[in-house]
């Protein structure tokens, strides 16, 4: 595991401030810990918080040398960019956990239109895209009684330095501050995290409706060795996707036993 103290990845105080600055008296995104370079800030946020980082810690970085996604996938992360993790130690039933990949692709989706008017739609179960192509994604890991989650945002990233499935926010002509951004971001998710704590995942859902695309769109199921295809049709009401399978049937499905059809 990477280590805080790593001399390789030293911390930023001019970031610190400029971002202590745009996040104000919001409780999450304390501390920060800002870098100019670092692997992943999802590695340092498992690093901090083996270490005992509070609630509400963010890691943020102008670049990392080896951002990840979901399933391995690797995060093109060069400079321009948002990328960001936080730390949280929520008071739900761990059943609950996944649900806060869609808390936070709400959050962010409100953020990007408060600070740009761009109106991305979030691709169940951690996307965001313009255009259909991906602006956003979200990372959510568990790590002993701490939720990690992660965010990667193409905000200033020239379209040539991205693969051909991304966007960014300056392809859409807009302009964006990335200190601004992450710190509506965790205003947003200071939001949305106190409802999901409070009232569960049923106010975030309805909240997610103008935002989420894709219904009607087709999806394939592996369970098990069974492969099956549908059209997808809805959130339960625990954020599993609905899907109409061929056979007529509406049945609800996880993140790991879904894959989007284009």
């Amino acid at each position: 595991m990477i280590k805080v103290s790593d001399p390789k990845f030293k911390k930023d105080a001019s970031l610190e401030v400029k971002l202590a600055q745009t996040i104000g008296d919001c409780p999450l995104g304390k501390p920060v810990h800002a870098f100019a370079s670092v692997s992943s800030t999802m590695d340092m946020a498992h690093a901090l918080a083996a270490e005992g980082a509070p609630e509400g810690t963010l890691i943020w970085a102008a670049r990392q040398e080896k951002g990840r996604g979901r399933l391995g996938r690797t995060w093109v992360s060069p400079e321009g960019g948002v990328y960001l993790s936080l730390i949280l130690r929520p008071k739900r039933p761990t059943t609950e956990i996944s649900q806060l990949s869609l808390v936070a692709g709400l959050s962010v989706a409100q953020a990007v239109q408060a600070v740009t008017s761009l109106m991305p739609s979030i691709r169940w179960p951690n996307d965001l895209l313009v255009n259909d192509r991906k602006l956003c994604g979200i990372l959510v890991e568990a790590e002993q009684g701490s939720v990690l989650i992660g965010i990667g945002i193409n905000v200033s990233t020239p379209i040539a330095a991205l693969p051909p499935e991304a966007t960014s926010i300056l392809a859409a002509g807009l302009p964006c501050d990335a200190y601004l951004l992450t710190g509506e971001i965790c205003r947003r998710l200071q939001k949305w995290y106190a409802a999901w704590t409070s009232k569960g995942f049923a106010p975030v859902r309805v909240a997610l409706r103008p935002w989420i695309g894709g219904f009607g769109g087709p999806v394939r199921i592996t369970a098990g060795a069974t492969e099956m295809e549908g059209i997808a049709t809805d959130l339960d009401d625990s954020g599993r996707l609905l899907v109409r399978l061929d056979s007529g049937i509406v049945r609800s499905f996880g993140m790991g036993e879904v894959t989007l059809l284009r």
